[in-house]
């Protein structure tokens, strides 16, 4: 390997190294939303039962107004461009649980792409070190 192929290889692995870090960071961001979903989905479901209780209602960080639960067989449901819109407990839940399925897919790509990215890193110092 002469010094430009060695240059070469050196800036891929750096690129690779780079990708590598963005595509974790997108995992853990990905990881994190799932969590969430999931327990949004724990939640509708230990709602049903909470009918007429109070409940605190975030405000902000650590602040909570009081709010006594009237109706938990229907959520309200940002549905995109700021519009909201009313739907039962199943159904709600079921959106949820769609983008659950949608999430774990994704996260199974990026897997993937990590394992591609990791195994040509491998391939690049090896001939690296097999020329060196």
């Amino acid at each position: 390997m002469n010094e430009k192929e060695a240059r070469e290889a050196y800036f891929e692995l750096k690129m690779i190294e780079e990708q590598m870090k963005q595509l974790q960071q997108q995992m853990e961001n990905l990881e994190q939303n799932i969590i969430e979903f999931e327990n949004a989905v724990k939640s509708i479901d230990e709602l049903k039962s909470k009918s007429g209780e109070e409940a605190f209602v975030p405000v902000s960080s650590g602040i909570y107004a009081k709010a006594k639960l009237h109706d938990t067989d229907n959520f309200i449901v940002n549905v995109g461009a700021g519009v909201a819109v009313e739907k039962p407990a199943v159904e709600t839940k079921g959106l949820i649980e769609k983008q659950l399925v949608e999430m774990r897919g994704y996260r199974e790509q990026m897997a993937k792409g990590m394992q591609l990215l990791s195994s040509r890193a491998g391939e690049i110092e090896a001939a690296v070190s097999r020329e060196g």
